[in-house]
């Protein structure tokens, strides 16, 4: 009886040991192909090969709408992002989206962007957009890059449109998230 004790005990272990290996090597090369950076001025963003580099970044501070004229004129509501695919020997397809995070109480109805800077459009009337998971994803870029080339900077601007805001927004918080969706080209 003792030696079947054994080998059951010495069975379950190795068990949960190769269950932990599996979990860790998962994470581990989830945590290669997947990077954000929070909370620096410069943050970058790797989804496999490309890189979404946001830079002089700080956190918005919309106090008050404003006009259109005023948003296109102004760099205080102005993020600036390049793309780069990392990749030196297949080229890959970029879509970037703009999302609602948590906690935020701004209808996406009242939020202008532009991304030309001569022109703007009301967040929730972009297309194309997805579906996952009950949040709605609305494009802002898309584009095409070579093995190891990089697209121009390009400016986002993003404000509250005195226009658009039916109610006061006085104590409402705006959390407006950026997600980038990569497609290597295998062809």
């Amino acid at each position: 009886m003792k030696i079947k004790d054994i080998i059951k005990k010495q069975t379950t272990v190795i068990a949960i040991a190769v269950i932990l290996v599996v979990v860790a090597a998962i994470g581990v090369s989830y945590a290669i192909f997947f990077n954000v950076n929070r909370n620096t001025q410069d943050q970058v963003i790797t989804a496999g090969t490309l890189e979404l580099t946001v830079s002089d970044f700080d956190p918005l501070k919309l106090t008050e709408p404003i006009t259109e004229a005023e948003a296109l004129a102004s760099s205080s509501n102005l993020i600036s992002y390049t793309v780069k695919n990392t990749d030196s020997n297949l080229p890959a397809s970029y879509n970037l989206y703009i999302y609602s995070g948590s906690g935020n109480t701004i209808p996406l109805s009242s939020i202008k962007v532009s991304t030309d800077g001569s022109s703007s459009t009301i967040v929730s009337n972009l297309t194309p957009t997805i579906l996952e998971g009950g949040t709605t994803y609305y494009q802002i870029d898309s584009g095409t890059l070579e093995a190891g080339a990089s697209s121009t900077t390009k400016n986002l601007r993003i404000w509250i449109d005195e226009d658009l805001v039916a109610d006061e927004i006085e104590n409402d918080n705006l959390n407006l998230q950026l997600y980038i969706v990569s497609e290597v080209d295998e062809g």
